[in-house]
């Protein structure tokens, strides 16, 4: 008898265990944070000298803000970032972090013609810092690149444009007199 109940109770086990393990394998994938900021944009690009206490605007160097168009897309080669095209531009967001309307990411580093280009943290999100800021409550995307000053000249010079020939000058001559070795782009847009 108790052999009985005890085969009887290591089949019910058995059975318990057979059907725990043929439950649902269906996985409820995350949704892709990245969906939401694809798209087309327009904005503005300010210009900033960095300095150990900050950006300084200096619209007497680097001109009003410029109007900019672009767009997002995912990375089809990295699944967790972005490329941002905007007037010929490309960079690629990576290290993307879900928020709770939205996300961050920081630039990848890269070299554009023999330019080293390097994220900048120019968005907030509580306390913290990032390269860049997706708010999809008002559609939003704020990030910052940086470039030496020696780069910035090299990559804007253009010896048949007298004005870049001006911008130059002044770039170099102002980066000289305070000791200033960055120059900060940031990029504020909104999807369209």
């Amino acid at each position: 008898m108790k052999r009985g109940i005890l085969f009887m109770f290591g089949a019910l086990l058995g059975g318990a265990l057979l059907f725990t393990a043929c439950g649902s394998d269906d996985k409820t994938e995350d949704p892709d944070v990245r969906d939401v900021a694809v798209g087309n944009y327009s904005g503005t690009t300010t210009y900033y000298w960095a300095t150990d206490e900050g950006m300084i605007e200096d619209e007497e160097t680097f001109g009003k803000p410029n109007s900019i168009n672009g767009s997002v897309e995912k990375d089809s080669e990295q699944s967790s970032a972005i490329r941002l095209s905007f007037d010929g531009d490309v960079f690629y967001g990576n290290k993307i972090a879900a928020a709770s309307n939205g996300f961050t990411f920081d630039i990848e580093s890269q070299t554009v013609e023999g330019v080293k280009i390097t994220g900048y943290n120019v968005a907030t999100l509580g306390t913290a810092e990032y390269n860049g800021l997706f708010l999809s409550d008002n559609k939003t995307l704020d990030f910052g690149i940086k470039i030496s000053v020696e780069d910035f000249i090299d990559l804007f010079f253009d010896e048949n444009d007298e004005d870049s020939w001006i911008v130059a000058l002044a770039v170099a001559a102002y980066a000289d007199e305070y000791d200033i070795e960055w120059v900060v782009v940031e990029y504020e847009l909104n999807k369209r």
